[in-house]
């Protein structure tokens, strides 16, 4: 009876990490943008044009909504800004650091949110910021965060977020999606 048991809980467990291995993810190959990375599911791709103080952007984007995943959204964006818009240049830490808090800024401000947490990283050589944004929602009472991650790799901005709701920040699918993230023919 003993050996029966210990049979049928071995063969559960290896039916459920065997499913859970098997989990296929849509890598997207953007060579225009030089950029790889892996979503759940095929996401959709848009272009469109974005105001800034500076003048307009095209900004490309692949987003996936979700229905039954712990994150509501994961998204990536690419822009690359006209030199023309940096008098001096991106050259020193405080150029760079103001193209990425703008980016910040800009998640904070679009959303109404709230910065909990603000990282500097670097990814391939080159600077980041990796933060969490709070949002509440006033119609559900639910709280939102955004975990986003971008990079400036010269005068381009590679942005990768996840929305999930707060009890479930710093899930291992978010994990999974930031990890895949590459960028292509781009290393400092």
């Amino acid at each position: 009876m003993r050996y029966l048991f210990l049979s049928l809980l071995f063969f559960m467990c290896c039916v459920s990490i065997s499913g859970a291995q098997h989990e296929d993810w849509v890598t997207v190959k953007d060579t225009v943008n030089a950029y790889v990375i892996a979503f759940p599911e095929t996401p959709e791709k848009k272009t469109q044009d974005v105001s800034t103080v500076k003048g307009s952007i095209k900004m490309d984007s692949y987003m996936l909504s979700t229905s039954n995943d712990v994150n509501i959204i994961y998204m990536t964006s690419f822009s690359e800004y006209p030199k023309s818009f940096f008098k001096n240049g991106l050259d020193t830490f405080e150029a760079q650091n103001k193209v990425l808090s703008g980016s910040v800024n800009g998640a904070i401000t679009n959303t109404k949110g709230k910065l909990v947490s603000d990282e500097n990283i670097t990814f391939n050589g080159y600077p980041g910021r990796k933060v969490r944004i709070e949002v509440d929602n006033s119609v559900t009472h639910a709280v939102y965060v955004i975990e986003m991650k971008t990079i400036l790799a010269g005068y381009n901005v590679y942005l990768a977020q996840t929305i999930c709701e707060k009890a479930h920040v710093g899930n291992a699918r978010a994990k999974k999606f930031f990890d895949s993230l590459e960028l292509i023919n781009v290393k400092k």
